[in-house]
């Protein structure tokens, strides 16, 4: 996150504790993807927030070169592959199944890109104006970025869950802003707003199981 050391590790403990919640009212293992994205996001705040830890210090230059390119393949391999299998796994209704579905080929290719992009060119962050912003001298190219886009924030826009197309509304709403306004630290913000955003997940699973104990009273 771009602010400092304890409001990443912050972020990390609020995300982690809603994952704890999300993973314990997951129904079967069809939804545990869904359930897990909190957790997913706590942990990577926590390789931010050891991060910032880890930059000040010179004697700590292989441990932050290590963290920084796993916050980067978090972001930028995981992420598109893992969200839109998440939200089709999550949907009831077939025929948006299907359309999440074909999302899944676009974050395949953007993780397989981000992936040799990497290997090739290692990130390193560094602390400009109270922000990480992470750095490999290998800009991707616009289409990539809408393609980046398309797989993280329509499988849950696409969703027929309310709360979980608020939570893609979430999600899409800090990329545009990070695009706009911190184009330099874009996946750092962005992230911080997707963990956010890990709230509506909470409140998903939270009337979820309400409306599970209504039918069972009923």
């Amino acid at each position: 996150m771009c602010f400092s050391a304890t409001a990443s590790f912050a972020a990390a403990s609020l995300a982690g504790s809603a994952g704890v919640f999300t993973l314990s009212q997951a129904r079967g293992t069809r939804e545990l993807p869904l359930a897990a994205v909190p957790a997913l996001f706590g942990i990577q705040q926590a390789v931010e927030g050891a991060l910032w830890l880890a930059l000040p210090h010179a004697d700590y230059a292989a441990l932050a070169l290590y963290l920084a390119n796993s916050f980067a393949v978090i972001a930028l391999v995981v992420w598109p592959l893992y969200s839109p299998a998440a939200a089709a796994l999550a949907e009831e209704n077939g025929r948006r199944r299907m359309l999440i579905w074909l999302l899944v080929p676009f974050g395949a290719l953007f993780a397989l890109y981000s992936g040799f992009d990497i290997a090739a060119h290692p990130y390193r962050a560094v602390i400009a104006s109270h922000s990480l912003c992470y750095i490999n001298n290998s800009p991707y190219p616009p289409f990539a970025i809408g393609v980046y886009f398309i797989a993280v924030c329509s499988g849950f826009l696409l969703s027929s869950h309310t709360v979980l197309r608020a939570f893609g509304m979430i999600v899409t709403l800090g990329l545009a802003a990070s695009l706009a306004v911190f184009l330099a630290d874009l996946v750092s913000v962005w992230c911080f707003f997707a963990a956010v955003a890990s709230a509506a997940l909470v409140i998903h699973f939270r009337w979820r199981s309400s409306e599970v104990r209504a039918f069972r009273a009923s």
